[in-house]
């Protein structure tokens, strides 16, 4: 049933992998890490190596069955019915040790190192293994996190005031934008969140314009302005230009770069990097922005480098879906600086006031009440404009088990079809800027990738309706794009979009923003381009949209979760048409995603 070669010295394995559980990675990793290790000890090894591979910093010896089965299931959320069965059958057969008795077994192994507080200072040894209580980490990632809580605490404590002109002048003093940019002044950790539209960067920008203007001497002060992915720092760089304004005298800052970046990797490195805590950046203030997708090792990597007496300001929206890699840092952050008794509790400042969908709009009241996980809520703003074709929100109330198209294809195609269509005619005429700017303002989001909810099926549906016959050639022009990954060497970067355009002699040609140039390849010279009428939910992060459809998955999806839900509607400015059931939309409300992470409880202790 599985592709996996398990090799005699990891038996035990054979089952995890045959149930989709366990790759060649976890498998191949585990044997090399723990030789000769009992059985016991050698599973909980390969489960160690899996979690960060799902997004969690350890295996939790006490729940680790339900935790894996919801991970197989949410994995083969598109693969097909038998498929699904087969593994289902496969996990079923399973056999789970006694957590109790797996706990002493791993206590007393030499592979192990068992702790009980996170460390200031970790040890590096031959032990591959941390057990705390019954928290299974791998020693890489127990390093991680214990240099995350240990800067951030350090910094949460330390007061310096920063030299600036009066905030007063820039920002209202009875607002939230003040309040958090008197935070980043006062304090060497200062975290400002809060959903879309909030200000955030715009209140960087202000305390940016307030520290040029009042630092002593000649010189400006040093900026590192980051985000993680080069689509947010673009987005991160225009919107601090935009809060500097337009005057002559407005103060110089630099471009935002990637977290990677800034940090300077070492060639042929994804891991090392040339700041760190022998040679830190040399910044007075570092500013990055999306913090809620920045990984643990690379969070780790960061504070890590980050000088004495220099300034950490972490932007981001904690509700919104986490990283994709390992860990949920800036929710850590922010449960943690709740409790009075935590060294963060101060550091944070929630922007409430809602700028880009107006006061008026539904939509900020809905994103609040999905955020404060309120279904009846939810069902009934969204019912509540259902039948009004004007209104910014509507709601097709669908059955799960039966294909939406049929249902919402119409509502569906009035909202996006329109600009598609612009999109497709000022391509065909060769304009570019006018095919970019008609197609950026909407998308269809799902979350699904394949299936009646999915983005290859919507995406089908979008060239249905613009094209009598389906187009005959992959890259024809109109073919809105997204590009999967980093290219180097085109400057293109995973998550951006654009189109297809006819060139000169009407051969197509890819064209992307790229800074603030538009700029256009052969389309056989881009690698991982996929079509972008639909995306997923988790690539539009970042992301704003005038007009959003989401084609929500059904109840029984394990996609269907909060977060999913937030970000999609958190994308859309203006209108939103959401897709789904009402069991759907409740079981998304009321179920919060589960990261396991020791990092809040870290930064949570008392001072």
């Amino acid at each position: 049933m599985s592709a996996v070669f398990v090799p005699a010295d990891a038996a035990a394995l054979r089952g995890f992998a045959a149930a989709g559980v366990l790759g060649s990675t976890e498998v191949h990793g585990a044997a090399a890490l723990v030789p000769g290790a009992d059985d016991d000890v050698l599973v909980a090894t390969a489960l160690a190596l899996w979690a960060p591979r799902h997004g969690h910093a350890y295996v939790d010896l006490t729940t680790a069955a339900e935790d894996v089965v919801a991970a197989v299931a949410r994995a083969g959320t598109d693969d097909r019915g038998d498929a699904q069965a087969l593994r289902a059958a496969a996990l079923d057969s399973l056999v789970w040790p006694d957590p109790a008795r797996w706990a002493e077994r791993l206590a007393g192994s030499p592979f192990v190192r068992t702790v009980g507080d996170h460390e200031a200072s970790p040890p590096l040894d031959d032990r591959p293994l941390v057990l705390a209580g019954t928290h299974l980490y791998t020693q890489r990632q127990w390093v991680d996190e214990c240099v995350v809580a240990t800067a951030l605490r350090r910094m949460a404590v330390g007061v310096e005031p920063l030299p600036a002109a009066p905030l007063a002048d820039l920002l209202d003093p009875a607002g939230d934008q003040y309040a958090a940019a008197a935070t980043a002044l006062e304090r060497r950790l200062a975290v400002i969140v809060g959903g879309p539209g909030t200000g955030k960067t715009y209140t960087v920008g202000r305390l940016l314009a307030a520290l040029h203007a009042g630092w002593p001497g000649s010189e400006a002060p040093r900026l590192g302005l980051a985000a993680p992915t080069g689509k947010a720092a673009a987005r991160l760089t225009e919107s601090i230009q935009q809060a500097l304004g337009s005057d002559d005298d407005r103060p110089s800052v630099p471009d935002a770069v990637t977290v990677h970046r800034l940090l300077g990797p070492l060639p042929d490195s994804r891991t090392r990097f040339r700041h760190h805590a022998g040679n830190p950046m040399p910044y007075d203030v570092v500013v990055v922005d999306e913090t809620s997708m920045v990984p643990l090792p690379l969070m780790a990597r960061l504070v890590d480098a980050v000088a004495d007496g220099c300034r950490l300001v972490l932007l981001g929206d904690p509700d919104q879906l986490e990283s994709i890699e390992v860990g949920a840092v800036l929710g850590d952050i922010v449960r943690a600086a709740a409790d009075p008794a935590s060294p963060l509790h101060g550091c944070v400042t929630r922007l409430r006031r809602q700028f880009r969908t107006g006061q008026d709009s539904p939509i900020g009241p809905l994103a609040d009440a999905v955020r404060d996980q309120h279904p009846d809520d939810v069902l009934s703003l969204l019912r509540a404009h259902a039948a009004d074709p004007e209104s910014p929100v509507s709601f097709v109330e669908i059955d799960d088990a039966v294909d939406p198209a049929p249902a919402a294809a119409d509502a569906v195609r009035a909202v996006v079809a329109p600009a598609f269509a612009d999109a497709h005619r000022a391509a065909a005429a060769g304009e570019r800027d006018a095919a970019l700017a008609a197609l950026d303002p909407v998308r269809i989001l799902c979350a699904h990738r394949r299936g009646p909810f999915g983005v290859e099926t919507w995406n089908d549906h979008a060239e249905r309706w613009l094209f009598e016959r389906p187009p005959s050639v992959r890259d024809y022009v109109g073919r809105p794009l997204l590009a999967t990954r980093n290219d180097p060497r085109t400057g293109i970067v995973n998550g951006a979009t654009g189109i297809v355009v006819a060139g000169a002699g009407r051969l197509p040609r890819a064209v992307f923003r790229r800074g603030g140039e538009t700029v256009d390849f052969a389309p056989a010279e881009l690698d991982e381009l996929e079509t972008a009428y639909a995306m997923t939910v988790h690539k539009t992060q970042g992301s704003e949209y005038d007009a959003v459809v989401l084609i929500h998955p059904p109840a029984d999806s394990p996609l269907a979760g909060r977060e999913l839900l937030y970000t999609a509607i958190t994308r859309s400015s203006r209108r939103l048409v959401v897709v789904a059931s009402a069991a759907a939309i409740r079981r998304a409300v009321t179920n919060p995603a589960r990261r396991l992470t020791g990092l809040s409880e870290a930064l949570a202790a008392p001072r």
